[in-house]
């Protein structure tokens, strides 16, 4: 039997790093020199803020929000809060860059319109193609989309009837009947404002009543729903 002042405490810093894959990697301190690392397996219900890029050996989280550094000195209180008028909507946002309108949607309040007349030397399906694309620029770039308890994107599946056009951009008809194809897929459902779009022919009403205000000539009308 052996002395037991003879003996040593093993050397896990042996540089033998094993015959696993991940023999590469720097020797192991664990000691079985083949050790290689697994992911833990947490509860269904077990929650972590943040990310990790799973493409890395070992990712850090990092976090899925734009912050400062964590508030280690900071006092506020569970609850505390400030309310703010004219909150900022594009905070961080994700939708690109601003693109500049040619109209004040910004201004429209709940059932309020705007009355845009055909420019000189147009038509009304020019101009209501120009006044779509704004509003959609509009919509999403002062949007948000919707998330669930988990804060998780909620998608919606959609399915849009799309005219076919000739090379000149007029919609091709079949009698007076658009020729349409279909585009369908999931798309992030969004939440912020949204519009209406109508086009108006010389002496429509623009206003509602008996004594509605008449349109003194062609355009469109754009109305502010939510």
């Amino acid at each position: 039997m052996a002395n037991a002042a003879s003996q040593t405490a093993p050397d896990w810093s042996d540089p033998n790093p094993g015959t696993k894959p991940n023999a590469t990697l720097p020797p192991s301190q664990h000691p079985n020199p083949d050790v290689v690392d697994h992911a833990q397996i947490g509860s269904a219900d077990t929650k972590q803020e943040g990310g990790k890029d799973m493409g890395l050996v070992k990712p850090p989280i990092v976090s899925m929000h734009p912050t400062s550094e964590p508030q280690g000195d900071a006092d506020a209180k569970v609850g505390e809060h400030r309310i703010i008028d004219n909150a900022n909507l594009r905070i961080n946002h994700y939708l690109g860059t601003d693109y500049k309108f040619n109209y004040p949607f910004e201004d429209l309040e709940f059932g309020q319109g705007m009355f845009i007349p055909v420019e000189k030397n147009s038509t009304t399906d020019k101009l209501m193609a120009k006044i779509y694309k704004q509003v959609d620029q509009y919509k999403k770039q002062n949007s948000e989309v919707e998330r669930d308890e988990n804060g998780d994107d909620v998608m919606e599946d959609v399915a849009i009837n799309v005219k076919i056009r000739n090379e000149d951009g007029t919609v091709q008809l079949d009698g007076d009947k658009p020729r349409l194809s279909i585009k369908s897929g999931f798309r992030p459902r969004l939440i912020g404002p949204n519009f209406i779009v109508k086009a108006v022919a010389k002496g429509d009403k623009v206003t509602g009543g008996e004594d509605g205000e008449k349109a003194e000539g062609d355009g469109a009308l754009v109305i502010r729903l939510a």
